[in-house]
């Protein structure tokens, strides 16, 4: 019978063979080479976790660290540019497979070290599933455990450790959930949905509406099943893993002391002390028997039920003790490592990360990268946007979102006048490029991501100063060629240009509550000397888009005089989410990238 060694021996021989050019292999290959390496198991926990960083956007670094060399190679008339590009080449390549395994994980170590103690990185990768090796239908999508990483990052974090979650099951039949065939079947109806209420500007009987908000409500409600089926069904207890550092410092270091102190008898390992930590401070997310599992699974030489009750009460009485009794409960923002398997799923709607500041990017190489590329503007984990009202803007370059292009621009003139830009015609060739490449703030609202307008080649060439907000149908999605090829997105050329952070939609949306998004999340996140802020303006007339009724001087009733200003990007958006009617349209939206905060230059 063949062991899991000589499993092991054949599979790289395999990769081996089939990587003829050790320098480009084949990027799906390579991801399942590692997924199956971790489902094989190794007894060293680092080297494992290893393996799931390795299986993020392999043809995508590729394709990168390709363009970079291209660069590095032509600028010999902008020498300044040279050693970032080659940082950026170190950074991404895919190193020859002789290359040991052993430097690999050092090279991974060293990084978290370097990347600021602020930042939690949580990774999600699919198991290994041999039937994607014959997948050809497009449209055929698996629902697999997943592999949870967790990496603290700074120069006195601790070990990263890695659990897996298994597949969701059917309480009553025990069968497989199959939440991802729901997740893009819901993407697709969506579309349907809203593509067929567009094409009606009045409907043609009560009847037809009535039908039309019938189906909106189902996909509402889909929607919020779906998510309730990955808390409690999926990931299950290891939702408390989704939990970002308090900004006290004083309050992690109160936990860790108690769970030293508090939990006698057992041997309480520094793995388990992380999982315990995150369960204190999700305990009242949790059921009592997702936290039993939980600790069972930190102490599995523990067989007295009595004992793992016992710890329970010990978890339970922290969480009473320090986060119930604390005021000062803000955390450090999260950042998501998803495998494009995982993308399309709104995590951030999950109990535990709502409210909470969450930000995405594909890989934990190019994380790295983005840090990198900004670190000498990084202050206590935020890429800090020196702002001095320098903002730009593309609005209804495709002439045909009228409502939109008045509610948008009547919020310009009112809450930031300074900024310029084009609305209701198609910018000239560079401008759009220009726009991302000089200003502190970008922002588009159209169809799509605005791709049509521009070659999105030359973003990957440049280097986007800008955040880039991009407020239109799927303009940050990952779009599946073909089952046997990486996902495409356009993000990925903002990212290959450096842009500190991008905000868009995984879907598509309704032109008025995400202009309700788009106003709200910019008079939070953005300081105006407008009289009234704009969260007390009576809108009325400004949702009808009807511009000679819009008088920004009417309050709402029980409007309060304050200024509300929130420098965070993440929170900014979170705080923008709370007046949309759509849960879909709240679920789209989600950022790409690294932290950033604005910062007021005079």
């Amino acid at each position: 019978m063949v062991d899991q060694v000589e499993i092991r021996e054949m599979f790289d021989t395999a990769y081996s063979l089939s990587a003829s050019n050790v320098h480009y292999p084949s990027g799906p290959l390579l991801q399942r080479r590692h997924r199956y390496k971790v489902h094989i198991g190794d007894e060293n926990e680092t080297r494992a976790i290893y393996g799931p960083t390795e299986c993020h956007s392999h043809s995508l670094r590729m394709k990168s660290a390709l363009c970079y060399k291209k660069l590095l190679n032509k600028c010999t008339q902008k020498v300044d540019h040279a050693p970032l590009l080659v940082d950026a080449i170190k950074n991404l390549d895919i190193k020859c497979s002789t290359y040991p395994e052993e430097k690999h994980v050092a090279e991974m170590l060293q990084h978290l070290k370097e990347m600021p103690k602020e930042w939690t990185l949580v990774q999600l990768t699919p198991k290994y599933n041999p039937l994607e090796n014959f997948q050809e239908d497009i449209n055929t999508y698996y629902t697999e455990a997943i592999h949870i990483s967790i990496f603290h990052c700074g120069p006195a974090a601790p070990d990263p450790f890695l659990v897996t979650a298994g597949p969701p099951k059917d309480p009553v039949n025990g069968q497989t959930v199959k939440l991802a065939n729901e997740m893009y079947s819901i993407i697709r109806d969506n579309k349907e949905v809203l593509t067929y209420g567009s094409k009606r500007r009045n409907f043609r009987s009560l009847a037809e509406k009535s039908d039309y908000l019938s189906k909106r409500r189902s996909i509402e409600d889909r929607l919020k099943f779906l998510v309730k089926d990955m808390q409690y069904l999926w990931l299950k207890q290891w939702r408390c893993l989704f939990t970002g550092k308090y900004c006290d410092e004083a309050l992690e270091e109160q936990i860790i002391h108690g769970i030293s102190n508090g939990i006698a008898n057992v041997k309480v390992t520094e793995r388990a002390k992380a999982i315990l930590t995150c369960l204190v401070k999700n305990f009242v997310t949790l059921k009592s028997t997702e936290v039993r599992a939980a600790i069972q699974y930190c102490f599995p030489e523990v067989t007295d039920k009595s004992v793992i009750k016992t710890i329970a009460l010990a978890v339970k009485k922290l969480n009473e003790d320090i986060v119930g009794s604390s005021d000062e409960l803000k955390r450090n923002p999260i950042i998501l490592i998803l495998h494009e398997d995982l993308d399309a799923f709104p995590w951030e709607m999950m109990d535990v990360l709502k409210e909470k500041p969450v930000t995405r990017v594909p890989s934990l190489r190019f994380l790295y990268n983005l840090y990198k590329s900004h670190r000498n503007d990084i202050v206590d984990g935020y890429k800090i946007i020196k702002y001095s009202n320098k903002g730009c803007y593309v609005v209804n370059p495709d002439k045909d979102l009228d409502n939109m292009e008045t509610r948008i621009m009547s919020f310009f003139n009112y809450w930031m006048p300074s900024w310029s830009g084009i609305s209701g015609s198609q910018p000239e060739d560079g401008k759009f490029l220009e726009y991302l490449t000089s200003a502190d703030v970008f922002l588009y609202s159209g169809h799509g991501n605005g791709s049509h307008l521009m070659a999105l080649e030359q973003v990957q060439k440049s280097n986007i100063k800008a955040v880039v907000l991009l407020f239109g149908c799927g303009s940050v999605r990952n779009n599946r060629l073909d089952p046997q090829v990486e996902m495409f997105a356009s993000y990925h050329y903002y990212l290959m240009g450096k842009c500190p952070s991008v905000v868009g939609m995984l879907w598509e949306v309704t032109d008025l509550d995400t202009d309700v998004l788009t106003t709200n999340f910019l008079s939070y996140w953005i300081p105006s000397k407008a009289p009234i802020h704009w969260k007390y303006v009576d809108k009325t007339d400004w949702n009808k888009a009807l511009s000679d009724k819009m008088n920004f001087q009417k309050v709402t009733k029980g409007a309060g005089q304050e200024k509300y200003w929130e420098p965070e990007l993440l929170r900014a958006l979170n705080e923008a989410k709370h007046g949309l009617k759509y849960y879909s349209t709240k679920a789209a939206c989600v950022v790409r990238g690294i932290p950033v905060k604005i910062q007021l230059v005079s």
